[in-house]
Protein backbone atom coordinates (compact mmCIF):
# COMPACT_ATOMS: atom_id res chain seq x y z
CA UNK A 1 0.00 0.00 0.00
CA UNK A 2 1.53 3.38 -0.91
CA UNK A 3 1.89 6.51 1.04
CA UNK A 4 -0.66 9.20 0.83
CA UNK A 5 2.68 11.73 -0.74
CA UNK A 6 3.26 8.81 -3.21
CA UNK A 7 0.91 9.52 -5.55
CA UNK A 8 1.90 13.26 -5.92
CA UNK A 9 5.52 12.25 -5.83
CA UNK A 10 5.12 10.02 -8.77
CA UNK A 11 3.24 12.86 -10.77
CA UNK A 12 5.60 15.51 -10.41
CA UNK A 13 8.33 12.88 -11.21
CA UNK A 14 6.83 12.67 -14.61
CA UNK A 15 6.27 16.39 -15.20
CA UNK A 16 9.96 16.69 -14.22
CA UNK A 17 10.51 13.41 -16.96
CA UNK A 18 8.54 15.41 -19.79
CA UNK A 19 10.45 18.35 -19.30
CA UNK A 20 13.77 16.40 -19.83
CA UNK A 21 12.74 15.15 -22.80
CA UNK A 22 11.77 18.35 -24.44
CA UNK A 23 14.90 20.69 -23.46
CA UNK A 24 17.61 17.88 -24.19
CA UNK A 25 15.72 17.64 -27.59
CA UNK A 26 15.60 21.32 -27.87
CA UNK A 27 19.70 21.38 -26.94
CA UNK A 28 20.02 18.91 -29.58
CA UNK A 29 17.91 21.22 -32.32
CA UNK A 30 19.47 24.14 -31.18
CA UNK A 31 22.93 22.79 -31.86
CA UNK A 32 21.97 21.36 -34.93
CA UNK A 33 20.20 25.15 -36.01
CA UNK A 34 23.37 26.78 -35.21
CA UNK A 35 25.07 24.09 -37.42
CA UNK A 36 22.58 25.15 -40.20
CA UNK A 37 23.02 28.66 -40.01
CA UNK A 38 26.69 28.64 -40.22
CA UNK A 39 26.40 26.14 -43.32
CA UNK A 40 24.48 29.07 -44.59
CA UNK A 41 27.16 31.73 -44.15
CA UNK A 42 29.63 30.03 -45.24
CA UNK A 43 27.43 29.46 -48.31
CA UNK A 44 27.84 25.82 -48.48
CA UNK A 45 25.42 23.84 -50.99
CA UNK A 46 22.84 22.57 -49.23
CA UNK A 47 20.36 21.25 -51.91
CA UNK A 48 23.33 19.00 -53.41
CA UNK A 49 23.03 17.01 -49.99
CA UNK A 50 19.05 15.32 -49.58
CA UNK A 51 20.47 13.03 -46.90
CA UNK A 52 21.68 16.32 -44.78
CA UNK A 53 18.32 18.12 -45.16
CA UNK A 54 16.68 14.85 -44.61
CA UNK A 55 18.47 13.91 -41.36
CA UNK A 56 18.29 18.14 -40.33
CA UNK A 57 14.43 17.07 -40.97
CA UNK A 58 14.61 14.05 -38.66
CA UNK A 59 15.84 16.33 -35.70
CA UNK A 60 13.27 18.99 -36.19
CA UNK A 61 10.49 16.56 -35.98
CA UNK A 62 11.61 14.93 -33.24
CA UNK A 63 11.75 17.93 -31.44
CA UNK A 64 7.80 19.28 -32.28
CA UNK A 65 7.38 15.54 -30.90
CA UNK A 66 9.14 16.09 -27.85
CA UNK A 67 7.45 19.61 -27.01
CA UNK A 68 3.60 18.09 -28.09
CA UNK A 69 3.02 14.36 -27.15
CA UNK A 70 2.07 14.03 -23.56
CA UNK A 71 5.29 11.96 -22.22
CA UNK A 72 4.23 11.65 -18.79
CA UNK A 73 1.18 9.30 -19.88
CA UNK A 74 3.67 7.15 -21.48
CA UNK A 75 5.58 4.83 -20.20
CA UNK A 76 9.42 5.70 -19.53
CA UNK A 77 10.49 3.85 -22.21
CA UNK A 78 8.40 5.50 -24.61
CA UNK A 79 10.66 7.91 -24.28
CA UNK A 80 13.97 6.47 -25.43
CA UNK A 81 12.12 6.72 -29.02
CA UNK A 82 13.53 10.53 -29.62
CA UNK A 83 17.04 10.09 -28.88
CA UNK A 84 17.06 6.63 -30.97
CA UNK A 85 15.43 8.71 -33.67
CA UNK A 86 17.79 11.52 -33.01
CA UNK A 87 20.50 9.32 -33.25
CA UNK A 88 19.34 8.48 -37.12
CA UNK A 89 19.01 11.72 -37.90
CA UNK A 90 22.96 12.26 -37.14
CA UNK A 91 23.66 9.93 -38.90
CA UNK A 92 21.84 11.02 -42.58
CA UNK A 93 23.75 13.93 -41.64
CA UNK A 94 27.07 12.09 -41.28
CA UNK A 95 26.40 10.13 -44.47
CA UNK A 96 25.40 13.31 -46.55
CA UNK A 97 28.29 15.52 -45.47
CA UNK A 98 31.31 13.42 -43.29
CA UNK A 99 33.66 16.47 -43.53
CA UNK A 100 31.10 18.33 -41.54
CA UNK A 101 32.50 16.87 -38.45
CA UNK A 102 27.89 16.14 -37.56
CA UNK A 103 29.09 12.86 -35.93
CA UNK A 104 30.26 15.34 -32.48
CA UNK A 105 26.47 15.98 -31.97
CA UNK A 106 25.97 12.12 -30.60
CA UNK A 107 26.89 12.66 -27.98
CA UNK A 108 23.80 14.12 -27.15
CA UNK A 109 21.60 11.00 -27.30
CA UNK A 110 24.40 8.95 -26.28
CA UNK A 111 24.28 10.82 -22.65
CA UNK A 112 20.42 10.99 -23.00
CA UNK A 113 19.84 7.30 -23.33
CA UNK A 114 22.88 6.50 -20.21
CA UNK A 115 21.19 8.80 -17.94
CA UNK A 116 17.48 7.91 -18.43
CA UNK A 117 17.86 4.89 -19.23
CA UNK A 118 20.02 2.82 -17.39
CA UNK A 119 22.34 0.54 -18.45
CA UNK A 120 20.71 -0.98 -21.58
CA UNK A 121 20.61 2.94 -22.57
CA UNK A 122 24.19 3.06 -22.01
CA UNK A 123 24.93 0.30 -24.11
CA UNK A 124 22.10 0.89 -26.72
CA UNK A 125 23.35 4.66 -27.32
CA UNK A 126 27.39 4.18 -27.89
CA UNK A 127 26.90 1.07 -30.07
CA UNK A 128 23.71 2.86 -32.21
CA UNK A 129 25.88 5.45 -32.84
CA UNK A 130 28.98 3.98 -33.80
CA UNK A 131 27.36 1.33 -36.20
CA UNK A 132 25.69 4.00 -37.76
CA UNK A 133 29.00 6.08 -38.09
CA UNK A 134 30.38 2.90 -39.59
CA UNK A 135 28.27 2.62 -41.98
CA UNK A 136 28.50 5.61 -43.47
CA UNK A 137 32.10 4.97 -43.26
CA UNK A 138 31.65 1.98 -45.40
CA UNK A 139 29.05 3.27 -47.97
CA UNK A 140 31.66 6.32 -48.20
CA UNK A 141 34.29 5.54 -51.13
CA UNK A 142 36.21 8.90 -50.20
CA UNK A 143 36.52 7.62 -46.72
CA UNK A 144 36.84 11.28 -44.83
CA UNK A 145 38.10 9.73 -41.69
CA UNK A 146 40.48 6.76 -41.44
CA UNK A 147 39.90 3.79 -39.07
CA UNK A 148 41.80 4.24 -36.53
CA UNK A 149 39.85 7.68 -36.05
CA UNK A 150 36.41 5.59 -36.51
CA UNK A 151 37.60 3.33 -33.41
CA UNK A 152 38.35 6.54 -31.77
CA UNK A 153 35.27 7.84 -32.05
CA UNK A 154 33.60 5.06 -30.96
CA UNK A 155 35.82 4.52 -27.93
CA UNK A 156 34.94 8.01 -26.99
CA UNK A 157 31.22 7.77 -27.13
CA UNK A 158 31.45 4.60 -24.98
CA UNK A 159 33.58 6.20 -22.19
CA UNK A 160 30.72 9.25 -22.43
CA UNK A 161 27.89 7.27 -22.24
CA UNK A 162 30.05 4.97 -19.33
CA UNK A 163 30.82 8.21 -17.40
CA UNK A 164 27.23 9.67 -17.70
CA UNK A 165 25.71 6.00 -16.51
CA UNK A 166 27.78 5.97 -13.55
CA UNK A 167 27.61 9.69 -12.13
CA UNK A 168 23.45 9.11 -13.17
CA UNK A 169 23.87 6.43 -11.02
CA UNK A 170 25.62 7.52 -8.27
CA UNK A 171 23.60 10.81 -8.26
CA UNK A 172 19.99 8.35 -8.06
CA UNK A 173 21.85 6.89 -5.30
CA UNK A 174 22.47 10.27 -3.30
CA UNK A 175 19.09 11.03 -4.01
CA UNK A 176 17.77 7.92 -2.38
CA UNK A 177 19.90 8.73 0.65
CA UNK A 178 18.71 12.15 0.99
CA UNK A 179 15.25 11.24 0.20
CA UNK A 180 15.41 8.36 2.84
CA UNK A 181 17.34 10.57 5.17
CA UNK A 182 14.14 13.30 4.57
CA UNK A 183 11.84 10.94 5.68
CA UNK A 184 13.44 9.71 8.75
CA UNK A 185 13.96 13.33 10.07
CA UNK A 186 10.09 13.71 9.04
CA UNK A 187 9.46 10.95 11.18
CA UNK A 188 11.52 11.67 13.68
CA UNK A 189 10.02 15.26 13.68
CA UNK A 190 6.18 13.88 13.71
CA UNK A 191 7.57 11.75 16.79
CA UNK A 192 8.72 14.69 18.64
CA UNK A 193 5.30 16.42 17.46
CA UNK A 194 3.85 13.76 18.87
CA UNK A 195 5.57 13.28 22.33
CA UNK A 196 5.38 17.31 22.12
CA UNK A 197 1.27 16.86 22.19
CA UNK A 198 1.19 13.77 24.52
CA UNK A 199 3.60 15.60 27.13
CA UNK A 200 1.36 18.29 26.46
CA UNK A 201 -1.37 16.54 27.27
CA UNK A 202 -0.68 15.30 30.20
CA UNK A 203 0.82 18.17 32.22
CA UNK A 204 -2.06 20.03 31.38
CA UNK A 205 -4.13 16.74 33.20
CA UNK A 206 -2.37 16.65 36.02
CA UNK A 207 -3.57 17.87 39.30
CA UNK A 208 0.13 19.81 39.66
CA UNK A 209 0.92 23.26 39.01
CA UNK A 210 3.96 23.25 36.19
CA UNK A 211 5.78 25.92 35.21
CA UNK A 212 8.66 25.75 33.21
CA UNK A 213 11.55 28.69 32.41
CA UNK A 214 14.19 28.89 30.06
CA UNK A 215 18.35 30.37 30.86
CA UNK A 216 16.74 33.88 31.12
CA UNK A 217 14.23 33.04 33.49
CA UNK A 218 11.27 33.48 31.01
CA UNK A 219 8.29 31.00 31.29
CA UNK A 220 8.16 28.66 28.65
CA UNK A 221 4.97 26.84 29.88
CA UNK A 222 2.38 26.83 32.37
CA UNK A 223 -0.14 24.20 32.93
CA UNK A 224 -3.56 24.61 33.03
CA UNK A 225 -3.79 23.83 36.54
CA UNK A 226 -1.16 26.75 37.56
CA UNK A 227 -3.12 28.88 35.48
CA UNK A 228 -6.31 28.02 37.39
CA UNK A 229 -5.02 28.82 40.24
CA UNK A 230 -3.57 32.08 39.70
CA UNK A 231 -6.77 33.06 38.22
CA UNK A 232 -8.79 32.44 41.20
CA UNK A 233 -6.54 35.08 42.49
CA UNK A 234 -7.33 37.74 40.10
CA UNK A 235 -4.45 37.19 37.55
CA UNK A 236 -3.88 36.72 33.74
CA UNK A 237 -2.78 33.69 31.75
CA UNK A 238 0.44 35.71 31.25
CA UNK A 239 1.64 35.80 35.24
CA UNK A 240 3.21 32.82 36.65
CA UNK A 241 3.99 34.29 40.53
CA UNK A 242 1.42 36.05 42.37
CA UNK A 243 3.09 39.75 43.50
CA UNK A 244 2.86 38.54 47.15
CA UNK A 245 3.75 34.86 48.23
CA UNK A 246 3.39 34.29 52.09
CA UNK A 247 5.77 31.93 54.10
CA UNK A 248 4.57 28.94 56.37
CA UNK A 249 3.34 30.97 58.91
CA UNK A 250 1.09 32.71 56.82
CA UNK A 251 1.67 36.40 57.52
CA UNK A 252 5.19 37.26 56.48
CA UNK A 253 5.52 37.51 52.64
CA UNK A 254 8.67 36.11 50.76
CA UNK A 255 11.14 38.49 50.09
CA UNK A 256 11.81 39.14 46.71
CA UNK A 257 15.05 37.20 46.63
CA UNK A 258 13.43 34.08 48.08
CA UNK A 259 10.43 33.63 45.80
CA UNK A 260 10.74 30.47 43.86
CA UNK A 261 11.35 32.22 40.17
CA UNK A 262 14.42 33.96 41.39
CA UNK A 263 15.94 31.36 43.21
CA UNK A 264 15.51 29.42 40.17
CA UNK A 265 16.75 31.95 38.28
CA UNK A 266 19.69 31.73 40.57
CA UNK A 267 20.18 27.71 39.56
CA UNK A 268 19.15 26.88 43.14
CA UNK A 269 16.83 24.00 43.78
CA UNK A 270 14.39 23.43 46.99
CA UNK A 271 11.62 20.72 48.46
CA UNK A 272 8.46 20.90 49.40
CA UNK A 273 8.47 25.02 50.33
CA UNK A 274 5.31 25.99 51.80
CA UNK A 275 3.80 28.88 50.30
CA UNK A 276 0.94 30.52 51.04
CA UNK A 277 -0.80 32.60 48.29
CA UNK A 278 -3.76 34.85 49.27
CA UNK A 279 -3.66 37.85 51.65
CA UNK A 280 -4.69 37.31 55.55
CA UNK A 281 -8.69 37.66 56.08
CA UNK A 282 -9.10 36.36 52.48
CA UNK A 283 -9.26 33.55 50.20
CA UNK A 284 -5.71 31.51 50.77
CA UNK A 285 -4.08 28.45 49.44
CA UNK A 286 -1.33 26.60 50.65
CA UNK A 287 1.09 25.31 48.05
CA UNK A 288 4.02 23.09 48.43
CA UNK A 289 6.71 23.86 45.86
CA UNK A 290 9.88 21.81 44.06
CA UNK A 291 12.48 23.38 41.70
CA UNK A 292 15.01 22.01 39.84
CA UNK A 293 17.50 24.01 37.13
CA UNK A 294 17.67 22.32 33.86
CA UNK A 295 20.76 20.97 32.23
CA UNK A 296 22.22 19.98 28.81
CA UNK A 297 24.30 16.91 28.02
CA UNK A 298 27.62 19.09 29.00
CA UNK A 299 26.10 20.30 32.43
CA UNK A 300 25.42 23.64 31.00
CA UNK A 301 22.04 25.09 32.42
CA UNK A 302 19.42 25.99 30.28
CA UNK A 303 16.34 26.76 32.67
CA UNK A 304 14.32 25.39 34.75
CA UNK A 305 10.83 23.99 36.09
CA UNK A 306 8.87 24.09 39.38
CA UNK A 307 6.23 22.01 40.33
CA UNK A 308 3.62 22.83 43.53
CA UNK A 309 0.89 21.11 44.84
CA UNK A 310 -2.10 22.39 46.86
CA UNK A 311 -2.17 21.20 50.46
CA UNK A 312 -4.58 23.39 51.83
CA UNK A 313 -6.63 20.61 53.01
CA UNK A 314 -3.52 18.64 54.48
CA UNK A 315 -2.70 21.32 56.51
CA UNK A 316 -6.09 22.71 57.31
CA UNK A 317 -6.60 18.60 58.61
CA UNK A 318 -3.23 18.71 60.41
CA UNK A 319 -4.29 21.91 62.26
CA UNK A 320 -7.90 20.80 62.84
CA UNK A 321 -6.18 17.46 64.60
CA UNK A 322 -4.32 19.33 66.63
CA UNK A 323 -7.68 21.59 67.84
CA UNK A 324 -9.12 17.77 68.72
CA UNK A 325 -5.97 16.62 70.39
CA UNK A 326 -6.04 19.89 72.82
CA UNK A 327 -9.48 19.64 72.93
CA UNK A 328 -9.68 16.36 74.07
CA UNK A 329 -7.18 16.58 76.51
CA UNK A 330 -8.04 19.51 78.09
CA UNK A 331 -11.39 17.65 78.57
CA UNK A 332 -9.97 14.81 79.63
CA UNK A 333 -7.91 16.45 82.14
CA UNK A 334 -10.97 18.39 84.01
CA UNK A 335 -12.91 14.77 85.08
CA UNK A 336 -9.28 12.95 86.36
CA UNK A 337 -8.01 15.98 88.43
CA UNK A 338 -11.72 15.50 89.83
CA UNK A 339 -10.97 12.08 90.05
CA UNK A 340 -7.64 12.38 92.22
CA UNK A 341 -9.08 14.92 94.16
CA UNK A 342 -11.89 12.81 95.34
CA UNK A 343 -9.44 9.25 95.74
CA UNK A 344 -7.13 11.60 97.87
CA UNK A 345 -10.26 12.49 100.30
CA UNK A 346 -11.03 9.07 100.86
CA UNK A 347 -7.43 7.84 101.74
CA UNK A 348 -7.44 10.17 104.20
CA UNK A 349 -10.60 9.18 106.30
CA UNK A 350 -10.19 7.04 108.92
CA UNK A 351 -12.68 4.97 107.82
CA UNK A 352 -11.03 3.26 105.32
CA UNK A 353 -10.16 -0.35 105.23
CA UNK A 354 -6.98 -1.82 104.38
CA UNK A 355 -7.72 -3.78 101.40
CA UNK A 356 -9.79 -0.75 100.53
CA UNK A 357 -7.00 1.54 100.85
CA UNK A 358 -4.63 -0.70 98.89
CA UNK A 359 -7.07 -1.05 95.93
CA UNK A 360 -7.76 3.36 96.18
CA UNK A 361 -3.94 3.52 95.90
CA UNK A 362 -3.82 1.82 93.07
CA UNK A 363 -6.33 3.91 91.48
CA UNK A 364 -4.77 6.98 92.67
CA UNK A 365 -1.47 5.81 91.38
CA UNK A 366 -3.15 5.21 87.76
CA UNK A 367 -5.45 8.00 87.48
CA UNK A 368 -2.05 10.46 88.74
CA UNK A 369 -0.35 8.46 85.44
CA UNK A 370 -3.11 9.18 83.40
CA UNK A 371 -3.45 12.04 83.67
CA UNK A 372 0.75 13.10 82.93
CA UNK A 373 -0.10 11.45 80.17
CA UNK A 374 -2.70 13.13 78.66
CA UNK A 375 -0.79 16.10 79.55
CA UNK A 376 2.07 14.69 77.46
CA UNK A 377 -0.46 14.30 74.85
CA UNK A 378 -1.63 18.08 74.92
CA UNK A 379 2.11 18.82 74.87
CA UNK A 380 3.20 16.57 71.85
CA UNK A 381 0.31 18.15 69.71
CA UNK A 382 2.26 21.17 69.24
CA UNK A 383 4.84 21.94 66.58
CA UNK A 384 6.52 24.09 69.50
CA UNK A 385 7.83 21.39 72.23
CA UNK A 386 9.08 23.03 75.41
CA UNK A 387 9.80 20.00 76.79
CA UNK A 388 9.12 17.77 79.77
CA UNK A 389 9.75 18.57 83.31
CA UNK A 390 12.20 15.49 84.63
CA UNK A 391 12.62 14.93 88.40
CA UNK A 392 15.92 13.00 88.29
CA UNK A 393 17.07 10.43 90.86
CA UNK A 394 18.67 7.53 91.41
CA UNK A 395 15.95 5.17 89.64
CA UNK A 396 16.62 1.11 89.28
CA UNK A 397 16.09 0.90 85.20
CA UNK A 398 15.71 -3.28 86.14
CA UNK A 399 12.46 -2.82 88.84
CA UNK A 400 10.95 -0.02 86.78
CA UNK A 401 11.40 -3.22 83.45
CA UNK A 402 10.01 -5.75 86.24
CA UNK A 403 6.69 -2.94 86.80
CA UNK A 404 6.19 -2.35 83.23
CA UNK A 405 6.35 -6.27 82.52
CA UNK A 406 3.80 -7.55 85.45
CA UNK A 407 1.53 -4.50 84.31
CA UNK A 408 1.63 -5.72 80.83
CA UNK A 409 1.08 -9.18 81.50
CA UNK A 410 -2.51 -10.06 81.22
CA UNK A 411 -2.52 -8.95 77.94
CA UNK A 412 0.34 -10.79 77.12
CA UNK A 413 -1.48 -13.99 78.53
CA UNK A 414 -4.14 -12.94 76.31
CA UNK A 415 -2.17 -13.94 73.38
CA UNK A 416 -0.31 -16.33 74.58
CA UNK A 417 3.01 -14.28 74.49
CA UNK A 418 6.12 -14.84 77.22
CA UNK A 419 7.59 -11.81 78.47
CA UNK A 420 11.47 -12.72 79.77
CA UNK A 421 13.37 -9.88 81.67
CA UNK A 422 17.44 -9.99 82.09
CA UNK A 423 19.68 -7.91 83.42
CA UNK A 424 23.52 -7.65 83.23
CA UNK A 425 25.73 -5.10 85.46
CA UNK A 426 24.39 -2.38 87.45
CA UNK A 427 20.79 -1.02 86.25
CA UNK A 428 20.71 2.61 88.58
CA UNK A 429 20.78 5.54 86.58
CA UNK A 430 19.94 9.30 87.73
CA UNK A 431 16.62 9.31 85.87
CA UNK A 432 13.09 10.30 86.05
CA UNK A 433 11.41 7.28 86.88
CA UNK A 434 7.89 7.82 85.79
CA UNK A 435 9.37 8.97 82.45
CA UNK A 436 11.53 5.93 82.47
CA UNK A 437 8.85 3.91 82.92
CA UNK A 438 6.95 5.87 80.45
CA UNK A 439 9.69 4.73 78.03
CA UNK A 440 10.26 0.94 78.83
CA UNK A 441 6.07 0.71 78.90
CA UNK A 442 5.70 2.13 75.40
CA UNK A 443 8.14 -0.04 73.66
CA UNK A 444 6.80 -3.04 75.65
CA UNK A 445 3.45 -2.45 74.45
CA UNK A 446 4.30 -2.12 70.78
CA UNK A 447 6.36 -5.10 71.09
CA UNK A 448 3.35 -7.02 72.58
CA UNK A 449 0.54 -5.07 70.15
CA UNK A 450 2.71 -6.07 66.90
CA UNK A 451 3.27 -9.74 67.86
CA UNK A 452 2.64 -13.06 66.73
CA UNK A 453 0.06 -15.23 68.94
CA UNK A 454 2.17 -17.60 70.76
CA UNK A 455 5.26 -15.02 70.23
CA UNK A 456 7.80 -14.05 72.70
CA UNK A 457 9.42 -10.32 73.74
CA UNK A 458 12.73 -9.74 75.59
CA UNK A 459 13.77 -6.72 77.51
CA UNK A 460 17.18 -6.95 78.65
CA UNK A 461 18.74 -4.05 80.81
CA UNK A 462 22.57 -3.77 80.50
CA UNK A 463 24.78 -1.64 82.85
CA UNK A 464 28.75 -0.72 82.46
CA UNK A 465 30.66 2.19 83.33
CA UNK A 466 28.80 5.31 81.10
CA UNK A 467 25.73 4.20 80.56
CA UNK A 468 22.68 1.55 81.08
CA UNK A 469 21.02 0.10 77.95
CA UNK A 470 17.51 -1.78 77.31
CA UNK A 471 17.14 -3.97 74.37
CA UNK A 472 13.26 -4.51 73.74
CA UNK A 473 13.33 -7.83 71.14
CA UNK A 474 9.66 -8.99 69.89
CA UNK A 475 8.88 -12.23 67.23
CA UNK A 476 6.85 -9.95 65.12
CA UNK A 477 6.23 -9.11 61.78
CA UNK A 478 8.97 -6.38 62.14
CA UNK A 479 8.95 -3.35 59.99
CA UNK A 480 9.37 -1.87 56.22
CA UNK A 481 12.19 -0.24 54.91
CA UNK A 482 9.28 3.12 54.32
CA UNK A 483 7.47 2.27 57.97
CA UNK A 484 11.68 2.60 59.57
CA UNK A 485 11.77 6.22 57.74
CA UNK A 486 8.68 7.58 59.53
CA UNK A 487 9.44 5.50 62.80
CA UNK A 488 9.62 7.95 64.87
CA UNK A 489 7.45 10.64 63.44
CA UNK A 490 4.45 11.80 65.56
CA UNK A 491 0.77 10.76 65.04
CA UNK A 492 2.57 8.21 62.24
CA UNK A 493 1.06 4.72 61.73
CA UNK A 494 1.87 1.97 59.29
CA UNK A 495 -0.35 1.73 56.34
CA UNK A 496 -0.47 -2.12 57.53
CA UNK A 497 -2.02 -1.44 60.88
CA UNK A 498 -4.52 1.15 60.41
CA UNK A 499 -7.77 -0.70 59.77
CA UNK A 500 -6.78 -3.62 61.67
CA UNK A 501 -7.97 -3.75 65.30
CA UNK A 502 -5.13 -2.87 66.84
CA UNK A 503 -5.26 0.75 67.99
CA UNK A 504 -2.58 3.24 68.80
CA UNK A 505 -1.85 7.34 68.42
CA UNK A 506 1.31 7.11 66.57
CA UNK A 507 2.55 9.37 69.53
CA UNK A 508 4.60 6.54 71.73
CA UNK A 509 7.82 6.25 70.34
CA UNK A 510 8.24 9.90 69.38
CA UNK A 511 7.55 10.85 73.17
CA UNK A 512 9.64 8.02 74.20
CA UNK A 513 12.30 9.24 72.58
CA UNK A 514 11.98 13.15 73.48
CA UNK A 515 12.43 11.29 76.83
CA UNK A 516 15.07 9.84 76.13
CA UNK A 517 16.94 12.38 74.86
CA UNK A 518 15.81 14.55 77.64
CA UNK A 519 17.74 12.80 79.77
CA UNK A 520 21.37 12.60 77.14
CA UNK A 521 20.44 9.46 75.52
CA UNK A 522 18.55 8.15 72.92
CA UNK A 523 15.95 5.64 71.51
CA UNK A 524 16.88 4.00 68.46
CA UNK A 525 16.06 0.61 66.40
CA UNK A 526 18.49 -1.72 66.63
CA UNK A 527 16.97 -4.37 64.09
CA UNK A 528 14.10 -5.39 62.13
CA UNK A 529 12.93 -8.17 59.83
CA UNK A 530 10.05 -10.59 59.43
CA UNK A 531 11.44 -12.46 62.51
CA UNK A 532 10.88 -9.46 64.30
CA UNK A 533 12.22 -5.84 65.56
CA UNK A 534 14.89 -5.00 68.58
CA UNK A 535 14.43 -1.54 69.86
CA UNK A 536 17.48 0.05 71.98
CA UNK A 537 17.12 2.56 74.66
CA UNK A 538 20.21 4.48 76.05
CA UNK A 539 20.63 6.54 79.40
CA UNK A 540 24.14 7.70 80.64
CA UNK A 541 24.79 7.96 83.91
CA UNK A 542 24.88 11.10 85.89
CA UNK A 543 26.26 11.85 89.12
CA UNK A 544 24.38 13.63 91.67
CA UNK A 545 25.69 17.28 90.73
CA UNK A 546 24.95 16.72 87.08
CA UNK A 547 21.42 15.40 88.29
Amino acid sequence: MSSPSASPMKSHGRQRLERSVFLWQLLLAVGVLILMCILLVIDIALPSEPLLLFGVSVIFMATMAASTVPWRNLPRRATMALPIVDILGIGLIVAGEPMLGAALFLVFPVIWLATYHGRFGAVLGPTLSFLLVAVSWLLNPARAVNLPTLLVFGIVLAFVATASYTGTQKNLAQRRLLRQQAMLLEEAFDRTRRQERTLHEVINAVTFGVVAYDRLARPTMVNRAHRERLRQFGYDENETVPDVIYREDRVTPFSEEERPHKRLARGESFDDVVMWYGDPGGYRMALAATGRPLTNANGVREGAVWVSRDITRELEAIGARDDLVVSVSHELRTPLTSILGYLELVLDGDDVGEESRVHIEVALKNADRLLSLVSDLLVASHDDQVGFLLNFGPTDVAVIAKQSIQALKPMAEERKISLLLTTIGDPIVQADEFRIRQVIDNLLSNAVKYNNTGGRVSIAVIGDVDEVEIFVSDTGRGMTEEEQKNLFSRFYRAESVRNTTIHGTGLGLSISREIARAHGGDVRMSASSPSGTTMVVTLPRKNDEEA
